[in-house]
């Protein structure tokens, strides 16, 4: 039996969704699996670090591992060969995409009972939380809420998402380190109504809405004293046009939303980041408002 997964990029909190909102994105990650006699093996792709060719180092191969210890079956006998498009450390929802594939491919080549949500949860705990591999699932806007199954909506396919990706990586572990822990009353109130401003302009089309909307109080500001640039970037490509910016997930990268010709705002973050010293390179892409697509032949 052979599995491929199409699993997308994706963007998280979009400003003041921590932990609750990403947005899937058309750039994907090619994961293929198949039975074959010897121990699990991974071939990580062109370009990849030397590491991730160890499945014990891989979280691909580990996301698969432990979702066939779940299931009581045995992990060996696989060959992955991945193909990443989505890049590592830059807030684009890497990790969940590798955890996520793996998981899917042990739910197709095990034929698992397991609905959307258990796949979820057994993504998130590897991740810590699951709004990037809901996106990525679901596609379009998901929305995760702690006791409720993930949902999502579809976005417009005119917006387009320009980001700017630093060469430097970062990780999301040390970036969720710096977040405080707990915040005002009105800064939670600040950030949920933004949050509900930010779904409804998103939901009926609403770009102008999203400069406000994307405003956050709770974890930028303390992710910008660590990403050089990031703010600065946030800012200019507001400056340029973009319906709103924020943060791309934990950083570094930036995302600016926008309905209209992105190039301005290409020109606006490069020339910002520049400034501020940040070697990187600009990606524009659309919405993805359907998921990852599995693939099973014999």
């Amino acid at each position: 039996m052979r599995v491929r997964i199409a699993v997308p990029a994706s963007v998280a909190n979009l400003g003041p969704g921590f932990d609750i909102l990403a947005i899937a994105l058309q750039l994907q990650n090619d994961i293929r699996a198949e039975h074959r006699p010897g121990p699990l093996a991974i071939d990580p792709g062109p370009g990849a670090a030397a590491e991730l060719n160890d499945p014990a180092r891989n979280l691909v191969t580990i996301a698969y591992a432990e979702a066939c210890a779940a299931l009581g079956v045995d992990a060996a006998g696989v060959q992955f060969t991945c193909v990443h498009r989505i890049p590592i450390g830059r807030g684009m929802g890497s990790s969940a995409a590798a955890a996520l594939a793996g998981v899917l491919v042990a739910t197709a080549l095990h034929q698992a009972p397991w609905d959307e949500n258990d796949i979820l949860e057994r993504v998130g705990a590897l991740e810590g939380h699951c709004d990037n591999a809901a996106a990525a699932l679901l596609g379009g806007l998901a929305i995760c809420a702690p006791g409720a199954p993930a949902v999502q909506l579809a976005v417009s396919d005119d917006l387009r998402a320009v980001l700017f990706i630093p060469d430097q990586p970062f990780t999301t572990t040390e970036a969720r380190q710096v977040v405080p822990t707990t915040f005002s009353r009105a800064d939670a109130i600040f950030n949920a109504s933004h949050c509900a401003l930010l779904v409804r302009a998103l939901a009926v089309g609403d770009h102008a809405a999203l400069r406000v909307a994307m405003q956050d109080r709770w974890h930028q500001d303390a992710r910008f004293a660590l990403m050089p640039g990031a703010g600065q970037i946030v800012a200019a490509a507001n400056d340029a046009g973009a319906s709103g910016a924020a943060l791309a997930g934990a950083g570094p990268s930036v995302i600016a939303l926008t309905p209209l010709d992105p190039e301005p705002i290409v020109r606006a973050m490069t020339t910002a980041a520049a400034r501020a010293g940040v070697a990187g390179s600009t990606m524009v892409l659309p919405p993805r408002n359907y998921g990852t697509r599995v693939d099973v032949s014999a």
